[in-house]
């Protein structure tokens, strides 16, 4: 699968008891699973929540196969903007993601630290960028989008074949481009299974554990797939 971007997020807060904090983070995923339903314009994706309290440190991801991407990427008219649309809109998702994720916590004194990344989803982006800018040749941008999409390249010939043609017809330009949404961090990584992972949050500074502390796994594999629940005691 491809890593299309996500979020983390960490909140100050006191721990909550469990079943509270269950409730939590499933209504957090039905919120956030239902507005990408919404603005994320791709026939498939998997989605993946996991969140830790004792404060409350969130990690989100969204995902798709190379076809999924490919048939969301087309309705743009070409490779560069679609990349870039796709890209607004799982920033988006990660804003909407953060908003609803605080909002329990409206009385909180320290403010939330949120980082969003844009995955493998952005990494093309950025070739594309590179090209105009002239800092690499289309060949080269392939190279690199082969790296960037590994086994998953064989999945969709198609794909990279029109990569390949859009890349070739990407006019140098010569001033300097601003990237589109270029506060948002990057991260190549591969999207794996839920159950697998090891979430990525900020560190926070060391609290002395109040109680049981847990962690709930919140996932769905594709949109036609029920949603699953893991609670593991930390």
């Amino acid at each position: 699968m491809i890593d299309l971007g996500g979020t983390d997020l960490y909140i100050n807060v006191p721990s909550l008891p469990r079943e509270e904090f269950e409730r939590y983070s499933t209504n957090l995923f039905d919120e956030w699973e239902s507005y990408i339903g919404k603005i994320l314009k791709i026939p498939d994706y998997a989605l993946a929540l996991e969140i830790e309290e004792g404060s409350i440190k969130v990690n989100a991801n969204i995902a798709a196969y190379l076809a999924a991407l490919y048939i969301g990427i087309g309705q743009y008219g070409s490779f560069m903007s679609g990349a870039q649309t796709l890209l607004g809109q799982i920033s988006s998702a990660s804003d909407y993601l953060a908003a609803h994720a605080v909002a329990p916590f409206s009385s909180i004194k320290d403010k939330p630290r949120i980082t969003k990344y844009s995955g493998s989803l952005g990494q093309l982006n950025r070739l594309f960028v590179k090209v105009q800018q002239g800092k690499i040749t289309a060949e080269q941008a392939m190279i690199e989008a082969e790296l960037l999409f590994g086994e998953d390249v064989g999945s969709e010939p198609d794909f990279m074949k029109e990569l390949k043609a859009s890349f070739v017809n990407t006019p140098t330009l010569a001033k300097q481009l601003k990237l589109p949404l270029s506060e948002i961090k990057n991260k190549n990584e591969i999207f794996q299974q839920v159950k697998n992972k090891k979430p990525r949050v900020p560190s926070p500074k060391p609290e002395k554990p109040i109680g049981q502390q847990f962690r709930v796994m919140v996932w769905r594999e594709s949109k036609d797939q029920k949603r699953k629940v893991r609670v593991i005691e930390l």
